[in-house]
Formats: C-alpha cells, sequence, structure tokens
C-alpha cells in the first residue's frame, strides 16, 4: 500500500496576516498608550501646579535666577523694576516676589520663569514707546504668573523629558533637545493662556494708570510687521496679533474703559544695551 501524504491546510509556522500590518497595529498600540499616559500626567501636573506652595516655587525660581545677566543696577533695570513693582502693588496677592531682568537678545519676547522672575529681551523694548506698552508686557507676564502658566508648561517639559528618556534613552537627540528646552525653561504657552493673560494684562493696566492706552500698540506694531499667515498661527502657541487686537479692543469697550495720553517711555530705556 502506498503512502500519499496529505497537504496542510494549516502551518503555525506561517502567520496568514501581514508582518507589516502586525508591526503597524503593534506601534499603534503603543503610541495609544503612551498618549493615554503622557494627557493623564498633563492633568495630574495641572492639579499639583494648583496645590504648590509659594514656598517650593521661590525654591525653583532660584535655579533660574542666576542663568541671565543681573541688569538690575543699570538705569533701564532699575526704571523695568520700578514698572514692575507699581503693577504689583494692584494685585490683591503676591506670594512671590517679583524681578524684572532686562536681557540682551535679538527676539521681542518676554518670558515669565518660575520664582516671579519677569525677562524681558533688549529687542522688545525697541518695539514700544511708550510706558503703558510696556507695563502691558509686564502685567501680561504677571497674568502667567496668576494663572501659574508657567508651572504647568515647566511641568509638562519634564513629563515630555521622562518619556523621552524612557523611550529612546538618555543619549538620544530628541531627549538632549527636550533636556536643553528644559534647561532654557523658554516658557510657551497655549493660544487660550496667552488670551486670559492678555485679558488680565488689560484689568490691571487700568487699575494702575486709570485707563488703557497702549494695550494694544505692541501687537498693531507686530501685525504690520508679521509676515506668516493667519491659517499657520493655528499651529503655534501665540495668538495672531492682529485677532489679539481685535479681542482686547472688545473687551476694552465692553468693560468702558477710558483712553488717555500715554506716558513717553523714560529716557533710560533708549539704550537698553547701556
Amino acid at each position: 500500500m502506498k503512502y500519499t501524504p496529505r497537504e496542510l491546510k494549516d502551518n503555525v509556522n506561517i502567520s496568514w496576516t501581514s508582518p507589516l500590518k502586525e508591526l503597524f497595529l503593534l506601534l499603534g498600540g503603543v503610541l495609544g498608550i503612551v498618549l493615554l499616559v503622557y494627557i493623564a500626567l498633563g492633568f495630574a501636573v495641572d492639579v499639583v501646579v494648583k496645590k504648590l506652595p509659594a514656598e517650593i516655587e521661590k525654591d525653583l525660581g532660584g535655579l533660574y535666577s542666576g542663568m541671565y545677566e543681573n541688569t538690575e543696577k543699570t538705569p533701564a533695570g532699575l526704571r523695568l523694576q520700578q514698572i514692575l513693582d507699581e503693577l504689583v502693588k494692584q494685585l490683591p496677592e503676591r506670594e512671590l516676589q517679583y524681578k524684572a531682568r532686562l536681557v540682551h537678545g535679538s527676539r521681542a519676547n518676554a518670558l515669565a520663569l518660575p520664582g516671579g522672575n519677569v525677562i524681558i529681551f533688549s529687542a522688545l523694548i525697541k518695539e514700544i514707546d511708550s510706558e503703558n506698552t510696556l507695563a502691558f508686557v509686564l502685567a501680561h507676564e504677571l497674568g502667567h504668573f496668576a494663572n501659574r502658566d508657567h508651572l504647568r508648561g515647566l511641568g509638562r517639559r519634564l513629563v515630555l523629558l521622562f518619556f523621552s528618556v524612557a523611550l529612546l534613552g538618555t543619549d538620544s537627540s530628541v531627549t538632549n533637545f527636550i533636556m536643553s528646552s528644559v534647561i532654557n525653561v523658554e516658557m510657551k504657552f497655549s493660544q487660550r493662556q496667552e488670551k486670559m493673560a492678555d485679558l488680565f494684562a488689560l484689568d490691571l493696566l487700568n487699575r494702575r494708570y486709570g485707563h488703557v492706552s497702549g494695550a494694544t500698540d505692541f501687537f498693531e506694531r507686530m501685525s504690520k510687521k508679521e509676515k506668516m499667515s493667519h491659517i499657520l498661527y493655528y499651529f503655534t502657541t501665540h495668538p495672531y496679533p492682529e485677532s489679539r487686537v481685535g479681542i482686547l479692543n472688545e473687551k476694552i469697550k465692553e468693560k468702558g474703559y477710558a483712553m488717555k495720553e500715554k506716558i513717553p517711555l523714560n529716557d533710560s530705556f533708549k539704550s537698553p544695551e547701556d
């Protein structure tokens, strides 16, 4: 009797599913889990930030206070601190000792760093022609402190750094980039956070001067220089300058804020490098 082997219909050694499909499913599952954990930790950061004692933030501020040159003794630095102090007097609560630092830089930017450190870059001063506008910029940064946006930004960056180290290791280029970003503490907030800080600054400016002249000047000037399209701004952290002007003007009309004569910028700011 002749043996005739039957053809095997199933083979446990051969997968009937595409290996590439399985790889994508696996990567998608891992990415989904990582994303969910990141979002959960982000919410946890928000909860912790709300309850973080001021003393701890003061300790954090000590880590960053030496990152920028000290300009407190220069005429411009002294005047900048005076303007900030006058704004701080209008705050209902003052948990931190706010320090203004004028830093040489080519970007028209300002930062709110942990511990009450307010950084103003010299390039921003060159775009301002009144004390009122400068006060609005400072008040905007105080708005970030009031809403604790600066701590949320730092916390989320640390969470991102944790994931990068866990997934890619400490020597990866991505991890090094995030580490550098965390060390530099260049806070970038969401468009909603920026809007809330603008409205906070508008109210504070009115309490300080009795009017809100100069509140929109910087954004109006930037909107004329801005070359980025309005659509691309949906993918940035800062709202479109023209949109910020519109929102502020609506609030000014709604609140009935007065518009009066602005105070010219002090002569000490004419040469921020001095």
